[in-house]
């Protein structure tokens, strides 16, 4: 026993009092302890002419280890109360009313606040390491430089709340978008999303990238369709790019340079507009979050895949399957005209 505390050690000595093949089996805890001292195992322990000198050796060993242990328990139950009331000083500067959530230990905590526009935002804070990590659901990332000693927690939310303010345009922009059009994805817009992909015709849609601080200039568009079907639209968009009105909402721009009226989710839901987005592979709407995106380029075909269905189906074929590089090239399943696809992302 020593400090109070029994250390397991079982020394077995089949020659006694020779010291051949003798052998030494101690508790986990007594194990860790010696493998922690450098220079000292097993085999120096083996080689002590009595047992009065191997217990010499590791009594010390433990008492060190244990009032080491202790030094540490004392220095965390410091640090966790130095954390405690700085956090708490910090929230009483904040405003205990934008708190929304704190754990048990105080190492994690949200904290809220209201825009102009009356959106709440959050900013979660997770303590732990010497740099606290801050996030939030914006477009992009704020430039949270955290000084050990000077910054503050009352000076990470300031910064949150000034973000907020910074982006109302490019929230509003993105809420007209989707109250404009069928937004095909994300199924569930976050305010960090930065894209929409939206109907356009029938197997046709558009990929639209906002930048987020400069919401209503002309985006960057990605066609998603047969080549023959959205080639109209897209010269459309060539001569038509200088009439873009940077003081309009980007659907109401996107119908005047098209020439169309964008569908709506309200009027296909309504039955009013004929539009197929299922996949004629696997029949679904939706695959792992994504709609079909792949369309047969046979303009009296038309039929749209999802790439993951399309891929395999192709793949699997494999007398009328070639393979250039990771893309595959066979034909459609409905009109057997050629189709090539490229391998889903991963």
């Amino acid at each position: 026993m020593v400090l109070d505390k029994d250390y397991l050690l079982h020394l077995s000595l089949p020659n006694y009092p020779s010291h051949e093949k003798c052998s030494i089996n101690m508790s986990q805890e007594l194990k860790f302890i010696i493998n922690n001292k450098k220079g000292l195992d097993k085999q120096v322990l083996l080689r002590c002419n009595s047992i009065k000198e191997l217990i010499g050796k590791l009594v010390p060993l433990i008492r060190d280890h244990h009032k080491m242990s202790l030094l540490c328990t004392n220095m965390e139950k410091q640090m966790v109360t130095t954390d405690y009331s700085s956090i708490l000083a910090e929230i009483d500067i904040i405003g205990w009313e934008k708190l929304a959530s704190v754990n048990h230990d105080f190492t994690e905590l949200k904290l809220k606040m209201y825009d102009s526009l009356n959106y709440q935002h959050i900013l979660n804070v997770k303590f732990g390491n010497l740099v606290p990590d801050f996030s939030a659901e914006y477009p992009r990332n704020i430039n949270f430089e955290w000084h050990e000693g000077t910054s503050t927690l009352s000076e990470m939310y300031s910064l949150f709340c000034q973000a907020a303010e910074q982006y109302q345009d490019f929230w509003k922009a993105m809420e007209e978008l989707d109250a404009g059009c069928w937004v095909l994805e994300p199924e569930s817009p976050s305010r960090r999303d930065t894209y929409r992909k939206i109907s356009i015709a029938p197997n046709i849609s558009l990929k639209i990238e906002v930048d987020p601080n400069h919401p209503y200039v002309f985006p960057s568009i990605t066609w998603l369709g047969s080549e023959t079907a959205i080639s109209i639209f897209r010269e459309k968009i060539l001569d038509r790019i200088e009439v873009w009105d940077s003081d309009l909402p980007i659907h109401a721009n996107l119908e005047t340079l098209l020439e169309i009226s964008l569908p709506s989710k309200q009027c296909i839901a309504m039955g009013t507009e004929n539009y197929e987005v299922t996949c004629c592979i696997c029949y679904s709407e939706r695959l792992n979050g994504e709609v079909p995106s792949r369309t047969c380029d046979n303009p009296n075909c038309g039929q749209s895949f999802h790439i993951y269905c399309l891929y395999e189906w192709l793949r699997s074929l494999i007398q009328t399957t070639r393979k250039q590089g990771n893309k595959v090239f066979g034909a459609c399943p409905y009109c057997e005209q050629p189709i090539s696809c490229n391998p889903p992302a991963t």
